[in-house]
């Protein structure tokens, strides 16, 4: 068991790593809550995605990993195109726009029942 002055250490120091963040604009805390919750919205979807693609869409378990494997792909292939937009859009609004654009895309794929807009959607909004 571990001893719990080890634990108040570890919360202590990791409270105060915070803790230098307190003077920072409120544009850093907006940009890292943003990357929090795309962050979290994209593992939580590549987590279920291929139970999604099998269970509501009925392909068979190598067309679900393909078409993972394809979407996963392409997310690196889009990183590179975005890192040029970004630059020439500027950060805050390319946050904005990639914040915008990737809600959309969830919440369409998550109301579509074609197999053609899906893979659409997740091959080329997503």
């Amino acid at each position: 068991m571990m001893d719990l002055t080890k634990v108040r250490i570890v919360l202590s120091k990791l409270a105060s790593g915070f803790s230098s963040l307190r003077g920072s604009p409120s544009e850093l805390w907006k940009a890292y809550s943003m990357k929090f919750l795309e962050s979290f919205a994209y593992f939580s979807f590549s987590i279920v995605f291929t139970l999604f693609l099998s269970k509501d869409f009925g392909y068979n378990d190598i067309q679900a990993g393909i078409i993972y494997g394809a979407w996963g792909a392409l997310v690196t292939v889009y990183g590179l195109i975005g890192g040029f937009l970004v630059d020439n859009m500027g950060v805050a609004v390319s946050l904005r726009v990639g914040f915008l654009v990737c809600l959309l895309a969830r919440i369409s794929i998550f109301l579509t029942s074609s197999k053609s807009m899906l893979l659409f959607q997740v091959l080329f909004v997503l």
